[in-house]
């Protein structure tokens, strides 16, 4: 079925969970799964944030599954050349909020994949709450600007893989 919207908050409340799960001395495992699960909230909530523009509800979900983290990713550095993305005539406070969510969509991308597949790396409970928080701040920074006719561009690029 995919995704509702509270599941994102949920993941997102997951992961401030799972960084204070062990108040002492917090287990690594814990520490990884916050920091992968903060990847997966802010990556669900620009999925929904882009498939609730398509007005047959009950194909939403199914158009969800369309997004693939790789393209997400590309589309998001993409995002952060002033070549391919020169924003002209646009307010610089909404195209700073854009490349903020951008760059932390793609940076938290890269710590899931330390945190999943990288063993030798260890994590504080500090670093994985800065991910945890990055992912909170980058909902917020959404919010104000998620009509902007670039925020909508940046949700279509998201799902289409870019052409040469």
């Amino acid at each position: 079925m995919g995704l509702t919207v509270a599941d994102h908050d949920d993941l997102l409340g997951q992961a401030l969970s799972l960084v204070h799960k062990e108040p002492r001395n917090p287990k690594q495992a814990s520490l990884r799964r916050a920091v992968s699960t903060a990847y997966y909230a802010l990556f669900h909530f620009l999925i929904s944030e882009a498939v609730a523009n398509w007005n047959r509800v009950n194909l939403r979900a199914a158009l969800g599954r369309a997004f693939d983290h790789t393209i997400m990713k590309a589309a998001s550095n993409r995002l952060q050349d002033s070549r391919q993305f020169p924003f002209t005539g646009e307010d610089p406070r909404v195209v700073a909020a854009l490349k903020a969510v951008a760059k932390t969509f793609a940076q938290l991308q890269e710590k899931r994949h330390t945190t999943d597949y990288d063993n030798t790396t260890f994590w504080t409970r500090t670093e994985a709450l800065t991910q945890v928080k990055s992912a909170e701040q980058a909902f917020s920074t959404w919010k104000p600007i998620r009509n902007e006719q670039i925020a909508q561009v940046y949700l279509v690029s998201l799902v289409v893989k870019k052409r040469d």
